[in-house]
């Protein structure tokens, strides 16, 4: 349902409507609603991990959307989850942080790649494979040595696709 009017981000906030918060966290007509928004987004950053492990699609991709709004200060939330979470919280954050995109999330993902877990370094590579950095082929190339072959196998379909044989 879209909104009419000024969204009441506190309101939002209170209710912990996280669809609401991110639709006012794109509000074009008013910046200060937009940021309000978003640090309610923040706020919740747990909550928003915690539902990749849903199996409701519909509130996976919310979740998705609200890091990738929140930008930036998510970074440092995900990476503090991949260097203390289980392997599915790790899992769940090197996706995150390729979804998020930004230039700072290059060096994690990197760190990523030596992870116990071979899913953990497959997300990673796939992660980075969305990433328009210059860093990223020489990241993808080490992950051909990767002992794990799917890995491996990723890495090297990433590179074909990036024009990197």
């Amino acid at each position: 349902m879209p909104l009419l009017g000024k969204p009441n981000v506190a309101r939002l906030d209170a209710r912990g409507q996280i669809e609401g918060l991110l639709s006012a966290s794109k509000y074009k007509k008013d910046p200060e609603v937009r940021e309000q928004a978003r640090q309610a987004l923040e706020r919740r950053m747990p909550l928003l991990l915690d539902t990749f492990q849903s199996k409701n699609v519909r509130h996976i991709v919310l979740a998705r959307d609200a890091f990738r709004q929140i930008g930036q200060p998510a970074v440092p939330f995900l990476v503090d989850v991949l260097d203390q979470g289980d392997t599915g919280r790790r899992q769940d954050a090197v996706h995150i942080l390729g979804e998020v995109g930004l230039p700072s999330v290059v060096p994690p993902l990197a760190d990523a790649l030596h992870d116990r877990d071979a899913g953990v370094r497959l997300l990673s590579v796939r992660s980075l494979a969305q990433l328009e950095d210059e860093r990223v082929d020489d990241l993808l190339e080490s992950a051909l040595r990767d002992r794990d072959e799917d890995v491996r196998l990723a890495a090297s379909k990433a590179l074909r696709k990036r024009g990197r044989a």
